[in-house]
């Protein structure tokens, strides 16, 4: 197995999204500046994605929660790294937004301690335009693996 695999398995919290525009102009966070997110890198080749927008966000949503959904993304599927390149390619299997089932996205990773830092390497269409989208995770502790874990076992019981 890859260095840059084993690097990448394990469970990472979003620290901040930020999207830079193609022609020029100020960097924006869609998400608010505070979001919420989830990466999960398992051993067995799959991975799985959940983004929230931050409560400064949500707070705008209308009656129906339209303004929340579309605060929300999410994609699973199989993943591979390109050590060469320091790339890794989600093959999206299911997604919050079903146009990106069945496509790929990857994304430019570097780390820094428990810090692990994403870029588009294709651009995305974010509000009508052409940008790059700039990831930072941080490496969740066994601690709060363990808690997550505890958590889900009382859920499970719970049903």
């Amino acid at each position: 197995m890859s260095t840059l695999k084993n690097e990448l398995i394990g469970s990472w919290r979003l620290l901040s999204y930020i999207e830079i525009p193609l022609r020029g102009g100020d960097s924006y966070f869609p998400l608010g500046k505070s979001p919420k997110g989830l990466l999960l890198y398992g051993q067995d080749g799959f991975m799985s994605l959940q983004l929230s927008a931050s409560e400064e966000i949500s707070r705008v949503e209308d009656k129906n929660n339209v303004r929340s959904l579309q605060g929300y993304m999410a994609f699973s599927g199989k993943y591979t790294v390109d050590p060469n390149y320091a790339h890794v390619t989600c093959f999206i299997d299911t997604s919050s937004f079903p146009l990106w089932e069945g496509t790929k996205q990857v994304r430019k990773v570097d780390f820094e301690g428990d810090v692990l830092f994403q870029k588009t390497v294709e651009p995305i269409m974010s509000d009508g335009q052409q940008v790059h989208g700039y990831m930072t995770w941080k490496r969740m502790d066994k601690e709060a693996e363990e808690d997550l874990l505890l958590t889900e076992q009382v859920v499970h019981f719970e049903v």
